[in-house]
């Protein structure tokens, strides 16, 4: 069997690989292998054809991964879906106070029923609602909300 047909065999299943699982990788490796295609039919022997390969590879790399991230990203603010996730999920939200906390001192909150340490720069009684307004690590900064500000 021609080795031409050996790469274009390779590049046609990675292309239907990445059409099931939407591997970014996969489509550049396909690129790798139209490459080492291209070199062979070109005449170049199979340790130039693998040069190649891999700089096929590696370009596909650098030219579509920023193109699909962009793509990604405008799905993402297209369908609303663009929200902070992990702690950032957290900022703005209201917590109470279980374990109160002391000026400049370590206490614990609750937001939606996890225990969290958290440190003010004002001391916060037990019962108080709290605003988380950062993180550090996993110890949350808050200071109290307005509705018990008052």
């Amino acid at each position: 069997m021609e080795t031409w047909i050996i790469w274009l065999t390779v590049a046609a299943a990675l292309i239907i690989i990445e059409l099931l699982t939407q591997w970014i990788a996969t489509f550049c490796i396909a690129i790798g292998c139209i490459a080492a295609m291209i070199a062979y039919l070109c005449g170049a022997p199979m340790a130039w054809q693998l040069v190649w390969l891999a700089t096929g590879t590696i370009g596909g790399f650098v030219c579509f991964i920023p193109l699909f991230k962009r793509r990604i990203e405008r799905k993402r603010h297209a369908s609303g879906t663009a929200e902070a996730s992990n702690m950032d999920a957290m900022l703005g939200r209201k917590a109470k106070v279980i374990v109160a906390i002391p000026a400049d001192g370590l206490g614990r909150v609750k937001l939606d029923g996890d225990n969290w340490q958290a440190q003010c720069d004002t001391p916060v009684e037990v019962g108080a609602e709290v605003t988380v307004t950062g993180y550090d690590s996993i110890i949350l900064q808050v200071a109290p909300s307005d509705e018990s500000a008052g």
